[in-house]
């Protein structure tokens, strides 16, 4: 399953697998991004607010079953361990944990080269409108 948005990355998330309490995902950030430019001239890296948009790109496409429409509230820590360049294909190991009625996802990246970032990420159900 793929889900576009339309967001400054303009690629698609791959859900690899889906477990009960997460998935495997996988985003190829091409070497044509539109956030590398000016981004480090000479040396582009994947900015760190990117890779907390594809996680929660990640959380979107593969929500719990019982949790229903899921709204971002919060994000509650970010950790970077290693850079990502163009043509990195990065994958995020998303796990769901339901704390105090609101949902976190926690969620591991990384990339050939090994761990990349550590994301959690916080939801309330939307209500219906």
């Amino acid at each position: 399953m793929s889900v576009a948005f339309a967001t400054p990355l303009n690629r698609t998330v791959d859900t690899l697998e889906r477990r009960p309490a997460g998935a495997s995902t996988r985003l190829t950030v091409g070497a044509d991004e539109q956030v590398f430019r000016g981004h480090y001239p000479d040396f582009p890296i994947f900015p760190g607010v990117c890779l907390v948009e594809t996680v929660h790109h990640a959380a979107v496409a593969n929500p719990p079953a019982e949790a229903g429409q899921l709204e971002l509230t919060a994000v509650e820590s970010v950790r970077f361990l290693s850079p990502v360049f163009p043509d990195d294909e990065v994958t995020v190991e998303l796990e769901w944990k339901l704390k105090a009625g609101a949902w976190k996802a926690h969620a591991a990246l990384s990339t050939a080269r090994g761990k990349t970032a550590q994301v959690r990420l916080g939801y309330d159900l939307r209500e219906a409108s």
